[in-house]
């Protein structure tokens, strides 16, 4: 079996398996409420930028060097690696992940964040 068909039928099985369980939550839970709102200040978006960019190269870069990988071990590693990388690029930002992902939650909540951190992309 290729790396990318183990890959594909392994993320099938996770998603299967999680949804039932979340489609149950769901079906117990109250609404959620409004996506709370998170302050992110210029020199935080300015960091996330910096790591944000480094990042898609480095998810291209092992996008790539993962493409003719076939043995799922080798494949692993390379995700462990490029996982690593990923940290420093943010840590190297001056953020670290837990920041770095609660700002991305408030750029995807928040339009003109969106904006502010596309004109600094750009």
């Amino acid at each position: 079996m290729t790396l990318r068909k183990l890959i594909t039928l392994m993320t099938f099985s996770i998603a299967l398996a999680l949804g039932g369980a979340v489609y149950a939550q769901y079906e117990q839970a109250p609404p959620p409420a409004e996506p709370e709102q998170t302050d992110v200040s210029d020199q935080e978006l300015q960091q996330f930028a910096e790591a944000q960019a480094d990042i898609s190269s480095i998810q291209q870069d092992f996008s790539a060097r993962l493409q003719g990988v076939e043995d799922p071990e080798k494949a692993h590693e390379l995700q462990i690696e490029a996982n690593e990388k990923m940290t420093d690029a943010v840590e190297d930002a001056g953020l670290d992940v837990e920041s770095f992902n609660r700002i991305a939650m408030a750029i995807q909540n928040d339009p003109e964040l969106q904006q502010q951190l596309t004109d600094m992309l750009q």
